[in-house]
């Protein structure tokens, strides 16, 4: 277990800097915004870079006080509204609010994130450079400013693309926020290419407590890698869930887990050991499965090649198979050609755990099916000789997860790959 913190990094440093430290911090935060009749100030919370192990960049958050001095829920604030150009007005104030109070404070070429509610785009007219002005009053290079937008309450998705093309003109990045939620969906990340995308919350939430859901957010994070996108994990707020998001390699991580809003930035990077020894805990898992997996499968794998010898010999596959199906991991065997094609019928044992699923009977047979796009067919091909033990991956026999056992023999005049599924569940 890693050791239980009672104070985020944040907390750490409040209670550990000295008088002249917090007035040194205090002196770079900027006067607050007035909005009616709310003050109102900035928050930053850090995120982290999995593999840097410290802050890269801060989400800026406002926050909102009465004239009697009452804090106010944002959801409150941003209510006050009444139409479109009036949020414009709030919206404007809460970014440039943002940019004033993390520019004088940073110093390590961190990255400012902040939001822009959908609805200003419906009168936000990028022409008349209220970004490129803000960034040449407050003296924040562009490309350290990353604009964050909610993609899926914005139905018009030219003028979303036209507004993220003039800000990747001006050189800032662009962020879409709450990716998972709602309506979102991989056709339009596509079309807008994002910088970052960041991750809603339910997705890290049910990724700690599922084994099924950890796997789909790894499949999630790699299509977003594979459109361009850097991945943020926001709402860490345990340490299973930020186990899950270094698993599912995100490339980085914010929550509370890490550290809350606070109106500096922090001046301490307590979050790298607690980081590296999720990494090193990781490493000793993927160990250990390792030579769990490896152990557990020496039993099956000298079957196998019991099952190999007698094909060889007779060439027959429901005599090869015998000692093979003794084992109650073993579901099927097949063989294939060098092309891939299924040269007999699937061979299935009976024992109690076997149960043949008519669901799925349109997908049962297999005869003169073709193999050949599977890797426990092609690889067994490149690697005659070799036993193939494929990755776990769903079977479309019976919709299960499954692992194939393979190898290309020579059997008679002709090269087969003898083929053996074990149930994964």
């Amino acid at each position: 277990m890693l050791p239980k913190r009672s104070d985020t990094p944040y907390e750490a440093i409040t209670r550990s800097a000295n008088r002249s430290e917090k007035k040194r911090i205090a002196k770079y935060i900027a006067s607050p915004g007035q909005y009616r009749d709310y003050s109102l100030s900035s928050h930053f919370q850090p995120i982290y870079s999995v593999a840097h192990r410290r802050p890269i960049g801060y989400e800026g958050l406002i926050r909102a006080r009465s004239a009697a001095g009452l804090s106010i829920p944002p959801a409150e604030l941003l209510s006050l509204p009444q139409n479109s150009s009036q949020m414009l007005t709030l919206d404007r104030l809460c970014r440039t609010l943002h940019v004033q109070n993390f520019t004088p404070q940073s110093v390590n070429n961190e990255w400012l994130f902040v939001n822009l509610n959908a609805q200003s785009l419906i009168c936000e007219n990028p022409q008349n450079g209220f970004t490129q002005q803000l960034l040449e009053d407050t003296g924040l290079a562009a490309h350290r400013l990353v604009i964050e937008i909610l993609e899926n309450e914005v139905k018009d998705t030219g003028l979303l693309k036209n507004y993220i093309d003039y800000i990747h003109h001006l050189n800032c990045l662009i962020a879409i926020d709450d990716f998972g939620a709602g309506h979102s969906n991989f056709d339009r990340i596509w079309q807008l290419k994002p910088d970052i995308v960041k991750l809603d919350r339910n997705l890290i939430r049910e990724a700690a407590q599922s084994k099924r859901a950890a796997s789909i957010l790894s499949g999630i994070i790699s299509l977003l890698h594979q459109t361009g996108s850097l991945v943020v994990v926001e709402g860490v707020e345990t340490e299973a869930e930020a186990t899950a998001a270094i698993a599912a390699n995100a490339d980085m991580m914010q929550g509370f887990y890490f550290a809350r809003p606070a109106p500096w930035l922090l001046t301490e990077n307590t979050a790298c050991d607690i980081i590296d020894q999720l990494l090193f805990r990781q490493r000793d898992q993927r160990s250990m499965q390792f030579k769990a997996q490896s152990d557990n499968m020496g039993h099956i794998k000298h079957l196998f090649q019991q099952a190999l010898n007698d094909f060889i010999l007779h060439e027959s596959l429901p005599q090869s198979c015998t000692q093979l199906f003794r084992d109650p991991r073993a579901v099927r065997c097949f063989l294939l050609d060098e092309n891939g094609h299924q040269t007999s019928s699937t061979l299935n044992p009976f024992h109690p755990r076997q149960q043949i699923e008519l669901r799925f009977a349109p997908l049962l047979c297999g005869d003169k099916g073709n193999w050949s796009h599977r890797p426990y067919h092609y690889l067994a091909i490149d690697q005659p000789g070799t036993t193939i033990i494929s990755e776990p991956y769903l079977s479309i026999a019976d919709s299960r997860m499954c692992v194939t056992l393979s190898q290309a023999i020579q059997a008679g005049n002709h090269v087969q790959v003898y083929c053996c599924d074990l149930d994964w569940q």
